[in-house]
């Protein structure tokens, strides 16, 4: 399958303004089932731009403005693809790893470190108790990917989903006061129920293709289509970081295509930078995704 990926974003500034460098996790990462065939970038005002990887081997692209002063700031990005089809559920889990409770083993365990968390982390002090009463037989389970989908479908099913275009992440327990949130507040609230129980999962960001159906052209599955999407990917014995998409209530599959992951989800936004003006500046800001 061939995708084609049109992406802008546009700020509007209520005068001139200068920028800083910025960077954009908006590539999506090669594998042996994706292929990137084409990637370009126009900015405006043009900036000069060069390629680099960072600790997560994410691929991120820094444009520089130089000293140039303007009331607007664009980004617009075309994709090009080769997708082939994978089905999530093809894998074997490793010997000591098919049931829950499990431990991690080396070397998978000091490579790990930074995805695992002991106790509840910063916002994230009611996630159990919310876990212990959503999920069936929560501390013991024979089937391992299973318990990690019903987790999943928890979130799915518990937590509307809601289109938040503003800058930050809901703390977990925001998210479940509020029953709210957008792809990227689900994902964080996934990952910290994951990691006070004993698995290592880290966020992703990226496309979701979701195939319009019938002739009224629905989307199916994607509650979040439209915009970027943002899900959790967990690490499982013997098959590697698996992902699992709690907007929508899935495993990731083929149309899940990441552009970037990591342990903190504010390492990772898909635009990142700064303008420079003297007092106050008024903006606003465009964003429009199709995915064809």
């Amino acid at each position: 399958m061939k995708l084609s990926i049109h992406h802008s974003t546009r700020h509007h500034y209520e005068r001139p303004v200068s920028f800083s460098d910025h960077a954009l996790f908006l590539r999506p990462l090669d594998s042996h089932r994706r292929h990137v065939s084409k990637f370009e970038v126009v900015t405006t005002p043009a900036s000069t731009q060069r390629w680099v990887r960072d600790a997560y081997g994410n691929i991120v692209l820094s444009c520089n403005f130089g000293l140039t002063e303007s009331p607007t700031l664009a980004f617009d990005t075309r994709i090009e693809l080769e997708l082939q089809e994978e089905n999530p559920f093809d894998f074997i889990l490793a010997s000591h790893a098919t049931a829950y409770p499990f431990q991690y083993r080396e070397p998978d365990l000091s490579s790990l470190k930074s995805y695992l968390e002991v106790g509840s982390g910063k916002g994230a002090h009611k996630v159990l108790d919310w876990f212990y009463q959503a999920v069936p037989n929560p501390m013991q389970h024979t089937d391992l990917v299973q318990f990690i989908s019903d987790i999943n479908s928890a979130v799915r099913r518990d937590i509307s989903y809601i289109r938040r275009d503003e800058e930050g992440i809901q703390e977990p327990d925001t998210t479940l006061q509020l029953r709210s949130g957008s792809c990227r507040d689900m994902a964080v609230l996934f990952i910290a129920v994951l990691r006070q129980i004993g698995f290592a999962a880290r966020f992703c960001s990226g496309y979701l293709y979701d195939p319009p159906i019938g002739s009224e052209g629905e989307h199916v599955y994607n509650r979040a289509v439209g915009s970027m999407h943002a899900w959790t990917e967990v690490y499982l014995p013997g098959a590697g970081w698996k992902g699992f998409d709690p907007t929508n209530g899935i495993m990731a599959n083929s149309f899940f295509i990441p552009c970037a992951v990591s342990h903190e989800p504010k390492f990772i936004e898909p635009i990142q930078g700064n303008y420079f003006a003297s007092g106050t500046v008024a903006s606003t800001m465009e964003v429009n995704l199709e995915i064809t």
